[in-house]
């Protein structure tokens, strides 16, 4: 379970559990894209292997586009948003 508070507009995860998610997300995504930055990966599918729940994933997605580590580039679908690109600073992230 993830620590929720919020700092300005943006929330904040707090804990271990939260940055072993975080870096399986960013992994994932830059599996899906192929290691390409900017490439749109579908967020049902990388949930697919992710398994999170809706909020879960919601969250982690607009707490890792506010360090810049992804962009979420489309919303709809049953996970809110719809496609996420991998910016540079997210791939020299997870490197």
């Amino acid at each position: 379970m993830w620590l929720v508070k919020y700092q300005g507009d943006h929330p904040m995860m707090i804990g271990s559990d939260f940055s072993r998610k975080s870096e399986k997300i960013l992994l994932e995504v830059a599996r899906l894209s192929g290691d390409r930055p900017g490439h749109r990966v579908s967020v049902k599918e990388l949930n697919k292997t992710l398994g999170l729940e809706r909020k879960e994933i919601k969250h982690a997605l607009e707490y890792l586009e506010g360090l810049g580590y992804l962009e979420l580039v489309s919303i709809g679908g049953p996970w809110l948003y719809g496609h996420v690109v991998l910016t540079d600073k997210g791939l020299q992230r997870i490197r």
